[in-house]
Order: C-alpha cells, then sequence, then structure tokens
C-alpha cells in the first residue's frame, strides 16, 4: 500500500474520477511509493503576475523518480486540435491534460532544484508526466504531444500500478541512484515543512502587558503603606518591580508639592529615569520640585557648586576611599557653604533605590544634611539584599526606617527566567498565579575564549532575524566591560553598532554592551550573558542572578567554563521539572 499525502477517506474527495484513482494508487502501489494528491502549486509568470496551478497526483519513488498524472473524467475527445468536454447538448473546450500535466511536472522539477539549494539537479532523477482517464478508453490515433505509454484508461485501472513503473520507465532515466541524502531532500523539498512559530518580539509584547498589570497591584498595596508612614524601608526580591514603585513614590511627592530627590547607586539607571521622566506627562505638574541623581553624581555637583576642590583619583582602590570616606565629609561642608549663601540644597522627602550598596556613611548624608527634617522627613528606601555587590555597603539601613515592608512576587521576569534566577542565586521568591511562563532559557557551550566572539554574533544576529527583535530590545552583559572582553574590537553585527551607552541604545542607534553592576535596576526584553567562563570575586553568582534577572521576555547564556555551564543547566533542568 502506498505511502498516501494526504491520507484521508477517499469519500471526502468531490470528484469521481479522482476518487478512484485515489483508490487505486493507494491500494495497488507499494509502500516504497509517495502519492500525493491534489498538490497546488503557484508560480509568477513573464510579468511578475502570480499563476495557479494544480496536480491531480504526484508519484514519488526513490529509484524510479517522479512522474505527474492529471485526472480527466467524463466524456471527453480530441476534436480539430482541441479538447472537448461532453455538455449534453454541445461540447464545450478544455485546457489539454497533457499540456496541463507537462506544466505541474515543470513546476515541481524548478522548486526541486530550487529548494534543495542545487543538492538535487534535474539530471538526478527521472521525471515525466501521464493522463489518467478512469471512465473511458479510446480508438484511433493518440493525440499530439502524447504517447499510448502515458495514456492510462479505464481498461489499465485494475493494473495501474504496471502502468505507473512502465511510464517511468518511458522518461529518460538518470545517470545513477539517488543516495539518502539526495532523496531526503527530494522529498523535503517537495513536501516541505512549514512551521509557525511566535518570534520571541511578539511574546515581549504580551509579556509587558502582564508586567504592567501585576506592577500596578503591587503599587496599590504600597500607596496603603505611604499614607500612613513617613519612613519606609521597602525590600524586594529581583524583578518586584522596585525600582518603578519608587519612581512613582517620588513622582506622587513631588505632584503633592514637596522637593523631592530620588537617589540611586547605578550611574545608568538614573540617567535612564531622569531621560523618561522629561518627557512624561508627570515633568509638568512636578515642574522643578523632582531631582533625580545617583549619589556620586549628586555629590560631585554639591562639591563643585560650593567651589571645593573635586580630585577623584583614578586608580581603583584609591577612588573607593575617596568615595567611602572623602565625599561623604565633603557633601556636608559644601552643604552648610551652599546654605550659607540661600542656596536650596535640602529636601522636603528622600526616595533611594539601591539601598543595599549605600555606604552607611552615604544614608546618614542624605538623611542628616540634605533632608530638610533630618529624623522625622518622609524617607522611602528601596532595596534587594540579595542583590548587594559590594562588600561595604550597609546591609541593613543605618538610620531609623521604622515601617518595613517586603515584596515577595516577581512582576518583571517571565516564570522562566525568574525561576532559573532564583536557583543560580540560591533565593526564594514568589510569583503571581498569572505570571507567563515564557520561554526556556538557552544556553550554548562556546569551545573556547577564541570562539565567543563568533557565537555572540551568530546568537545576535538570529535574535534579530529570526525573532524580529530591534537592537534596543537585547543587550549584551558580560562580566567585564565592553574593551576587556570578546568583542573588545567588534563594532557592529549584522550592520548594527555596538554601543556602552544607554542613550544610544535606548534611541535605537545600537545594540548595547554592558555588565551586570552597569546594567542594575534596568531590565530590557532579551540579554545575552557572553564571556561567562566562572564565577569569581569579578563576577560573582549575584553578578550572575542580576545579569539574568534584566530580562523580562527571554535570556541567553553563551558559556566557556564547563563546571559553570552545567550549574546552569542543572537549574534550567530543574526548574523545567518544577514547571511541567
Amino acid at each position: 500500500m502506498a505511502f498516501m499525502r494526504p491520507d484521508y477517506d477517499p469519500d471526502e474527495i468531490p470528484h469521481d474520477s479522482e476518487r478512484q484513482v485515489y483508490i487505486a494508487l493507494r491500494d495497488q502501489l507499494p509502500n516504497d511509493y509517495i502519492v500525493l494528491h491534489s498538490y497546488p502549486w503557484l508560480r509568477p509568470d513573464r510579468e511578475g503576475i502570480l499563476r495557479e496551478g494544480e496536480a491531480d497526483f504526484v508519484v514519488l519513488h526513490r529509484d524510479h523518480g517522479m512522474l505527474v498524472l492529471e485526472v480527466k473524467g467524463g466524456e471527453l475527445r480530441y476534436h480539430h486540435g482541441h479538447w472537448e468536454r461532453s455538455h449534453t447538448t454541445y461540447w464545450k473546450p478544455i485546457t489539454d491534460p497533457f499540456m496541463q500535466a507537462r506544466k505541474s511536472m515543470h513546476y515541481l522539477v524548478d522548486r526541486i532544484e530550487s529548494d534543495s539549494k542545487g543538492d538535487v539537479l534535474r539530471d538526478d532523477f527521472t521525471y515525466g508526466y501521464a493522463v489518467v482517464f478512469p471512465h473511458d478508453q479510446y480508438d484511433g490515433l493518440e493525440p499530439p504531444g502524447s504517447d499510448p505509454v502515458i495514456i492510462i484508461t479505464r481498461r489499465e485501472m485494475p493494473n495501474i500500478s504496471e502502468s505507473i513503473q512502465s511510464a517511468m520507465a518511458k522518461w529518460p532515466a538518470r545517470d545513477q541512484l539517488m543516495s539518502t541524502h539526495k532523496w531526503n531532500r527530494f522529498t523535503s523539498a517537495i513536501l516541505p515543512e512549514f512551521k509557525m512559530y511566535r518570534p520571541i518580539a511578539t511574546s515581549a509584547e504580551m509579556l509587558m502587558e502582564k508586567i504592567q498589570e501585576m506592577t500596578d497591584e503591587q503599587l496599590d498595596v504600597l500607596r496603603g503603606i505611604y499614607d500612613d508612614n513617613d519612613r519606609v524601608y521597602v525590600t524586594g526580591v529581583a524583578g518586584s518591580g522596585k525600582t518603578q514603585i519608587a519612581l512613582e513614590r517620588a513622582v506622587r511627592l513631588a505632584e503633592s508639592g514637596l522637593s523631592t530627590l530620588f537617589v540611586c547607586f547605578n550611574e545608568n539607571l538614573a540617567e535612564h529615569l531622569e531621560a523618561r521622566f522629561k518627557v512624561s506627562t508627570y515633568h509638568v505638574a512636578c515642574g522643578d520640585r523632582l531631582k533625580i541623581r545617583h549619589f556620586h553624581r549628586l555629590a560631585r555637583e554639591m562639591i563643585i557648586d560650593a567651589s571645593i576642590a573635586w580630585k577623584r583619583p583614578e586608580e581603583s582602590v584609591a577612588r573607593e576611599k575617596f568615595f567611602i570616606e572623602d565625599v561623604p565629609s565633603m557633601v556636608e561642608q559644601a552643604a552648610y557653604l551652599l546654605i550659607d549663601e540661600d542656596r536650596d540644597v535640602q529636601f522636603d522627602a528622600i526616595v533611594m533605590d539601591e539601598a543595599q550598596d549605600f555606604h552607611s556613611r552615604w544614608w546618614e548624608v542624605l538623611q542628616n544634611t540634605l533632608l530638610k527634617s533630618a529624623e522625622k522627613g518622609k524617607f522611602y528606601a528601596f532595596g534587594d539584599p540579595v542583590q548587594q555587590l559590594w562588600q561595604w555597603a550597609s546591609h541593613e539601613p543605618p538610620i531609623d526606617l521604622p515601617t518595613r515592608f517586603r515584596l515577595r512576587r516577581n512582576c518583571r521576569n517571565s516564570r522562566w527566567i525568574a525561576k532559573t534566577s532564583l536557583r543560580l542565586a540560591d533565593t526564594e521568591a514568589e510569583m503571581f498565579r498569572r505570571s507567563p511562563k515564557g520561554g526556556k532559557p538557552q544556553i550554548d557551550l562556546v569551545p573556547s575564549r577564541a570562539a565567543m566572539k563568533g557565537a555572540v554574533m551568530a546568537t545576535v544576529k538570529r535574535l534579530m532575524e529570526r525573532e524580529s527583535l530591534s537592537p534596543s530590545q537585547i543587550a549584551l552583559i558580560g562580566p567585564r566591560a565592553k574593551g576587556n572582553g570578546s568583542l573588545a574590537n567588534l563594532k557592529e553585527i549584522e550592520g548594527v553598532a555596538l554601543t556602552d551607552s544607554i542613550k544610544s541604545w535606548e534611541a535605537g542607534n545600537g545594540i548595547l554592551v554592558t555588565t551586570s553592576r552597569s546594567f542594575k535596576g534596568m531590565e530590557t526584553d532579551v540579554v545575552v550573558v557572553y564571556d561567562l567562563d566562572d564565577v569569581s570575586k569579578v563576577f560573582t553568582k549575584i553578578d550572575l542572578y542580576v545579569a539574568c534577572t534584566r530580562a523580562r521576555s527571554h535570556v541567553h547564556f553563551l558559556v566557556s567554563g564547563k563546571e559553570l555551564v552545567q550549574v546552569i543547566r542543572d537549574a534550567i533542568a530543574n526548574v523545567q521539572l518544577e514547571l511541567q
């Protein structure tokens, strides 16, 4: 019995002539034949207009080749150079069935050559056509363009298998048998696998709607706490919406008429939030009452305004000591000098984000120097102790914040990303019941560090072309800055520039290359974590956790270290068991 495509009940075939041929081919041909029924085709003519056609049957065999069958039922005749069909009282012209079969055959041959990318050429297989008249027999001479061996009538129907083999044998034979590879390419060209998939870009759009809904719920809960409490410390897992909630609180305070400082640790985060705020509708309502700064910029501006020398050391250890020991005292001095000049440098309210990265002296300066009412003024701090990246940072607020609240539910990442991140950091968090599952994180073992650049290029190309992502939806996060990693000498990928500028990236002018510490507090649809070899003092498990949780929709790990790749694979495997 032949392998039929489509394989359905012959009673579903509306025309009796094709129904009879379908049954005969199915039942008489052996199982090494493939038979396609009602095979449609579409191709442009010389003017580029699409013309449609259809092969009633296509018979395929690895050794015998391809035979296209045109089936004609009813009472027919070839009369005065034209084919005609009887319509009770008159004869109506019809298309030459042999020409129809020939056109379909040439279309299929062209398609096989084209779609197999040249792996199968027309000289590699036998091909031909025949016409089947299942209801009729004929007498007289065969019409031009035909031959008795390619005419199958009612008489041959009981032995159609022999007629098919005879017709195939009459057409020019190929020189050699088709190899397994060529046969696979041959059949896949005619029967391609057409699979619809949802690109990450579409999933990211749907995910973003869910994220906003869940973040709004977090906001509603905290608004009730704000109404009765002026000094609050909010902790939350990565992805709990802390930054958005903190900014919303700062905006509401400024709208109510209070001079408000929003301060964070990450320079890129502050610039991103400031730029977003300036183009928002809230900017008019807040006026100049809201200032958004990262702590180091805030300190530098005050110190320079007070005409105090700003001498930041270049060496990393000395620079760290400068910001921890010298800058707080300099800010205090600058504030007193500016206040003496009647300069307004204090605030009615302070909102702090990334609180886990602030040194205890910075806390003290913010409260005791920059807050108008030091111990009673409005002070709201948001942080995640799990994301603490600096050993010198204060694990607990060194100032009095009596009201405590913890955001336990992730509302930024897909379930796959959130749970994988938690496994990597060995911590816990809850999810909203309706949190979208998202796609499984991908991980590639890159054979060597030297091969990493090529792996990044291939991954980004796929994300942009196959997954329809724009450059501003992709961030490349590595353990080191771009100039010190595998992408140091790479300027672009697929014509898109690589940039370490948040502003250029957000404007759609390149793909961002950054580190987890520089991108902390921010987010994007897709993160590619590259140059991974092992965790160390430079790139800790917390850095890996932070990098992973920056992705809302999809994360892709490129790892050259075999031990680390196994750690990530184990985390993904455990999450897969949990999500089943």
